[in-house]
């Protein structure tokens, strides 16, 4: 028998999906890959602050100035964030997010502005080996869930000490976790959390601790729950370079073709965020600050090179029924839409 009483829609405002826009890896650190001691734009990971040629104003001018509907939830590394080996030591410099009141501010005013958000990216981000394969994500490193329960909480007290607050959500570094993890975030008092890099699981890729076990997209791509506490579990469903290939300039016959074809090549493309909505799941779009690595290799998914794509999607996503929101936007709606 009904009571009269309607559910809620799925999501806010009744959209079609929410959007958001995840990136990684912001943190006190900048990289010197020329090894001159001078810090470039694409080195910098947060250290310029609100500098003209740092991360942040990059990602202000060139891509949300045209979008400023969208919404940024930054995943942050407290600490000094560790090399990606040993002998990128002495090209990264890398310190911790409360090293003085200046980065405290810088990181404050972020947490402040309703378009922004930062959640919780580790402390370190994880251990370096001999060479970049023999990295070491964060929460693989554990050894009990004890050890990762201290580790978290020694983040947590950083993170509150530089914007005042705790963390309400995060994301495993590189994806990256074994048995022990989801048990240390239920435990550290986490609203949601990113486990996996869904889109790869849907795709094929077998890594079951970097893309999670669900292939099946219409369940990959939605909401989940996981630990004691029922922690929200966001998926990461679309690749900031999903349209790379398609834009990338290209000369001669090949280059031709592919500028007469651009349109078709685009709406071909676009049909995963196209599934995305019409099956009214999550579409979050996943990128990292900066495209320099310590080891000299370029980081793949980045602002910089991703530019054009992130401009393209978010610019289709402008005529379409959807939700900009954070990670924390988001899980208060599904929390709340869970007690009506």
């Amino acid at each position: 028998m009904s009571t009269g009483k309607e559910d809620p829609p799925k999501w806010k405002n009744n959209a079609c999906s929410p959007v958001l826009f995840f990136v990684d890896d912001l943190s006190n650190r900048w990289v010197d890959d020329n090894r001159d001691g001078i810090i470039r734009s694409e080195g910098d990971y947060g250290f310029l602050g609100n500098e003209q040629d740092g991360a942040i104003s990059y990602l202000e001018r060139e891509i949300l100035s045209e979008n400023p509907a969208v919404k940024v939830t930054f995943f942050a590394v407290v600490d000094s964030m560790s090399p990606p080996n040993e002998t990128a030591r002495e090209i990264c410099h890398s310190y911790p997010m409360n090293e003085n009141e200046e980065k405290r501010e810088f990181f404050r005013n972020l947490q402040s502005k309703p378009e922004y958000e930062l959640a919780y990216h580790g402390l370190n981000h994880g251990m370096p080996g001999e060479t970049t394969d023999e990295f070491t994500h964060e929460w693989e490193t554990f050894q009990s869930a004890e050890e990762a329960v201290d580790n978290i909480e020694k983040g947590i007290n950083i993170f509150k000490d530089t914007v005042g607050t705790a963390p309400s959500g995060g994301k495993y570094c590189g994806y990256r976790s074994n048995d022990l993890s989801d048990e240390s975030v239920d435990a550290t008092g986490f609203d949601w959390w990113c486990r996996f890099y869904n889109n790869a699981a849907v795709n094929g890729f077998a890594d079951v601790n970097y893309s999670g076990e669900d292939s099946n997209p219409t369940t990959a791509f939605d909401i989940k729950h996981f630990g004691l506490n029922g922690v929200i579990d966001i998926p990461t469903t679309v690749s900031g370079r999903l349209l790379c290939n398609v834009l990338k300039r290209q000369n001669g016959i090949r280059g031709f073709l592919k500028r007469y074809f651009k349109p078709l090549l685009l709406w071909w493309k676009l049909r995963e965020i196209r599934y995305l909505l019409k099956h009214n799941l999550v579409i979050s779009i996943q990128e990292h600050i900066s495209p320099v690595r310590g080891d000299g290799k370029r980081q793949r998914m980045n602002i910089r090179d991703d530019r054009d794509s992130l401009r393209t999607i978010l610019k289709y996503l402008k005529r379409k029924n959807v939700w900009y929101c954070t990670g924390s936007e988001l899980a208060e709606w599904i929390n709340k839409k869970s007690k009506l």
